[in-house]
């Protein structure tokens, strides 16, 4: 048969979907897949929200056929945060030249995504889309009409959706898109490349050696947090509930942000014992996945999935999440792969972490059930779905 041509258009490369594109390439035969970079940002523009400039260690750019439109300029973003604040025009003529039979668009937090999108339309080309916004992310107040018009309007521009999880389906359904043109597509992460990366850590001898490296010694219940440090990830949660658990314990944070001074502050007021480590790298990550007894992702609604649970859960760490968070329904089963907690109430939070050291030290292995779960949110089961959703198009 012949392949089916997808054209994918991204603002810039990410980490997250370039491993997913080298696996679509190289195992799925049934799609020919071009993918559309606006621009390629600059280590200072990737890390905005960081505080600090990088650049991710994993290749982006390698293993799948790619263009970039044009080099980034000094002024412009890439987060989402930013509607206009990244305008490539000649994104249309870039996707055009790639003659795709289905193109994916990945919403329409920038103009760039819109010029993508209208140029589809222009040209026939059926659009799926792939986004996590849902219900409770939206916004409150006299806004919250304006963006149900919008959202409805412009969800009416595609012609196939691809679902993550639960709360993106409630959301296509609850603005009307029919059930036939949603496919489960689930978010997923290089579950290999991070329970590999962890593995080599998880012996005692090399677990007790890490844990030393960062002053944390082998008995003590160590709660991870990994993310950028601002006001929407709750980082300062944590720290409070910690202060509430009656055992040994020490807060790692990995991140940096715009909080750390209020985060280091808080801990130091509350007598809380916290090695905040800065930023580590894609590579670099498994370590602290190794080392923690579990994840806590404390953040409000802005947190539309949390892919940092994924690569946790590859790892078989439980996690501890707030109900805000958007893989809360998806990931997480209460008492098999950690616990959910509502949002911002610090004792709730601090009696999950509680149940979590008191179940690992009565013996109790979290690693199979964690592993399990994520199994089916890889990208074997990422690619079928989409492929699913390309033969509808094309049919």
């Amino acid at each position: 048969m012949t392949p089916i041509r997808l054209t994918a258009v991204l603002t810039h490369p990410i980490q997250y979907y370039s491993a997913w594109f080298r696996f679509i390439a190289a195992q799925v035969p049934e799609l020919s897949l071009a993918v559309v970079h606006a621009v390629e940002p600059t280590a200072e523009q990737q890390g905005v929200g960081f505080e600090r400039a990088f650049t991710w260690d994993t290749p982006l750019l390698e293993g799948f056929e790619s263009v970039t439109v044009r080099s980034s300029r000094p002024a412009e973003r890439v987060d989402t945060k930013h509607f206009w604040s990244l305008d490539v025009p000649e994104v249309a003529k870039a996707v055009e030249r790639t003659h795709p039979d289905v193109a994916l668009v990945t919403g329409w937090y920038s103009v760039t995504l819109i010029r993508a999108l209208r140029a589809c339309r222009r040209l026939g080309i059926p659009v799926l889309y792939r986004g996590d916004s849902h219900l409770l992310s939206g916004p409150a107040g006299w806004r919250r009409p304006l963006w149900s018009v919008k959202t409805w309007l412009l969800l009416r521009q595609f012609d196939g959706y691809l679902s993550p999880g639960k709360r993106v389906s409630e959301y296509l359904d609850r603005f009307g898109v029919a059930a036939e043109r949603i496919f489960q597509v689930p978010h997923g992460v290089d579950n290999d490349f991070f329970a590999t990366c962890a593995a080599r850590y998880r012996t005692p001898a090399a677990r007790e050696k890490a844990r030393r490296e960062w002053g944390i010694t082998a008995d003590e219940f160590v709660p991870l947090f990994v993310g950028k440090l601002t006001r929407s990830k709750r980082p300062l949660n944590v720290a409070r509930a910690v202060a509430r658990l009656q055992d040994k314990a020490t807060f790692l944070v990995v991140g940096t942000g715009s909080e750390q001074a209020d985060l280091e502050a808080e801990a130091r007021r509350l007598n809380v014992n916290m090695k905040l480590v800065g930023f580590l790298n894609q590579t670099e990550l498994g370590r602290a996945y190794a080392v923690a007894d579990c994840l806590t992702l404390p953040s409000d609604f802005p947190e539309t999935w949390g892919l940092v649970v994924n690569e946790a859960l590859a790892t078989g760490l439980p996690v501890v999440v707030s109900d805000a968070v958007g893989c809360a329904p998806d990931l997480v089963v209460n008492g098999e792969t950690g616990y959910v907690y509502p949002l911002d109430d610090i004792q709730a939070l601090a009696a999950r972490l509680d149940a979590v050291r008191r179940r690992k030290a009565e013996g109790h292995d979290w690693g199979p059930a964690c592993r399990a779960l994520i199994a089916r949110y890889s990208y074997p089961q990422m690619s079928s779905g989409l492929l699913r959703a390309c033969r509808a198009m094309v049919h």
